[in-house]
């Protein structure tokens, strides 16, 4: 960079210090090769100016690495395209539902369970008969960039975890050997204050890079379980229509079978032909 110091605000709508060394790293996390993230970083320095919001600087390498290698640059946007299960959440809650099944976990969503005093809402209800667990998951769901989930979040699910493990649910499981849990599963990040609360009372926690090398975007990339909306060319009415037919997943749009279903009776929202070639790229087939 030049040798004139320029700041950009973050998404928490702070000032820092822009770092050639974090632009390369961010290009380089999506599968960029080492020369091409310093292109990249090459080519921004020569835009950005001082106050210019770091959103913009994550659209300017996205936009890059999409002319560049389009693979890279879906994978690029993988929170981006988290982000967009929602407006409310409920979206979030059946990626998330989906994305644990995939791990051994039976999962519903939306149960209403009694505990001692009372009865709760609980987001994703998963059970694993491997690692005999009954888990009473929590989502919570965030579309403004920078939003971290906070203690009071931890404090009231644990609360609410207290009177769950005294009722019959978890009690008829205890009885099989099964232990309960609390965990709290977010698109975005904890603060310290949080993530120290939940691991002094041992409430799982599972956001963006948290734990360490085991967040949730490692959950999805690991198996490639990326959601639809990664794919360029869909928007909300088309993802609506495509988890309305169970279509969470984009692999899914490479089985043949779902395939066959979809093209049986068209979406009215989807180019099917276009979103199968974007999955069809985004997996290394094309």
């Amino acid at each position: 960079m030049s040798s004139q110091k320029i700041y950009v605000i973050n998404n928490l709508g702070e000032k820092e210090l822009l770092s050639e060394a974090k632009i390369i790293s961010s290009a380089r996390r999506s599968g960029a090769s080492l020369k091409l993230a310093k292109s990249i970083a090459e080519a921004i320095k020569l835009k950005v100016k001082n106050n210019t919001k770091t959103a913009d600087i994550y659209s300017w390498i996205k936009s890059i690495l999409l002319k560049q290698n389009p693979q890279l640059g879906m994978k690029y946007s993988l929170k981006e395209a988290i982000r967009k299960l929602g407006p409310m959440g409920y979206w979030f809650e059946k990626y998330i539902s989906k994305l644990l099944q995939e791990y051994d976990y039976k999962a519903k969503i939306n149960q209403i369970i009694q505990g001692n005093c009372t009865d709760f809402e609980i987001d994703v209800l998963l059970l694993s008969e491997r690692y005999k667990e009954l888990i009473f998951g929590e989502c919570k769901y965030h579309n403004q960039t920078g939003t971290r989930v906070n203690i009071s979040v931890i404090l009231e699910n644990y609360a609410s975890f207290l009177d769950l493990k005294e009722g019959k649910l978890a009690k008829d499981f205890l009885s099989k050997g099964y232990t309960s849990k609390r965990l709290i599963v977010t698109n975005t990040k904890f603060t310290s204050k949080a993530i120290d609360y939940a691991n002094c009372y041992g409430v799982s926690l599972l956001g963006w890079k948290y734990p360490k090398d085991k967040g949730l975007e490692y959950y999805i990339e690991n198996n490639g379980f990326y959601p639809i909306t990664i794919l360029p060319s869909i928007n909300e009415l088309a993802m609506s229509e495509l988890y309305d037919r169970n279509v969470i997943f984009a692999k899914q749009l490479l089985d043949p079978l779902v395939q066959k279903h979809l093209f049986k009776k068209p979406l009215n929202n989807v180019n099917l032909n276009k979103i199968i070639n974007e999955a069809k790229i985004l997996y290394g087939l094309l």
